[in-house]
């Protein structure tokens, strides 16, 4: 095992206060400084949607190296983790490769998410697929890989009740995947046909000790089945393909596609030609 010696603290300064501390073995020294360089707007554009005025004590985010007793911790596809019963964020760099985090910066934002969003809920238990899929909204924006990704789970599996999806992400790195995938999905579809503050309201009224299916059904004005059946329900042909097909993405790659394509097909005619030439030397 590798002993991880932190190296001392260093605040990342919000407006009067620091938001969040760094501890960092040596080596990842220049890591933690890059982290330190991150915009304190990006964390209150998360306090503003779960409703957070003030950001609350200063968060400890740890860097672990690989083999260290915080890794050995999380399962091996996870790049992070969140303690919100101890203000305390895990990051894994070594490990920053897997959807849903393009970077570690991304991590950083999904980690606090949890955090936020469970100071907001008074911390109160939320469903595992509204942590992750509201964190993921709070750290990410809607992308093309996550629209593939989405068809992708669609097509290739059974509907998923959101009792199912929590247990996908105890599972496997690809059933973890595929559950933050539809999480993900499933907010951002939620954001868009309840109200713009969904979030924040809904966090509000649990933090006040309502159970989260009562408060989810007294701010989405339906309940969560129903609401799970109107999800699957527009997860329609068109609405999975058509902004896939078109694309600008998937336009280049059928670009790409023709011009190998184009060039297999010149190569093999040139070599069919080169071959009649080798016959016609050796049968004047």
């Amino acid at each position: 095992m590798i002993a991880l010696m932190l190296a001392h603290p260093q605040p990342v300064l919000g407006d009067d206060r620091p938001f969040f501390i760094i501890e960092s073995p040596e080596f990842l020294r220049p890591v933690a400084k890059r982290l330190q360089g991150m915009k304190p707007r990006a964390f209150l554009e998360i306090m503003n949607l779960v409703g957070l005025t003030q950001p609350g004590p200063p968060i400890h985010v740890i860097l672990a190296p690989e083999g260290s007793s915080f890794a050995q911790q999380a399962p091996r596809w996870a790049s992070g983790y969140a303690l919100s019963n101890v203000s305390t964020v895990v990051l894994l760099p070594e490990r920053v490769t897997n959807y849903p985090y393009e970077s570690l910066e991304g991590v950083l934002s999904h980690e606090i998410g949890h955090i936020l969003i469970h100071r907001a809920a008074g911390e109160r238990p939320l469903p595992r697929w509204f942590d992750e899929g509201l964190a993921m909204v709070a750290a990410r924006t809607w992308n093309m890989e996550d629209r593939a990704r989405l068809v992708w789970a669609v097509v290739s599996g059974t509907e998923v009740s959101l009792d199912q999806l929590n247990a996908l992400f105890l599972k496997d790195g690809a059933s973890a995947r595929r559950a933050y995938t539809i999480a993900y999905a499933f907010t951002l579809d939620l954001l868009e046909h309840t109200q713009p503050d969904f979030p924040k309201h809904i966090l509000a009224r649990v933090a006040q000790g309502i159970p989260f299916h009562e408060a989810f059904a007294k701010t989405a004005m339906m309940t969560l089945t129903r609401a799970e059946e109107t999800f699957w329900s527009r997860q329609t042909l068109w609405n999975r393909w058509i902004p896939v097909a078109t694309s600008s993405a998937m336009l280049w790659f059928l670009i790409t596609a023709l011009v190998f394509y184009t060039f297999k097909k010149q190569r093999n005619r040139t070599a069919a030609i080169r071959k009649q030439w080798e016959d016609e030397e050796r049968d004047p």
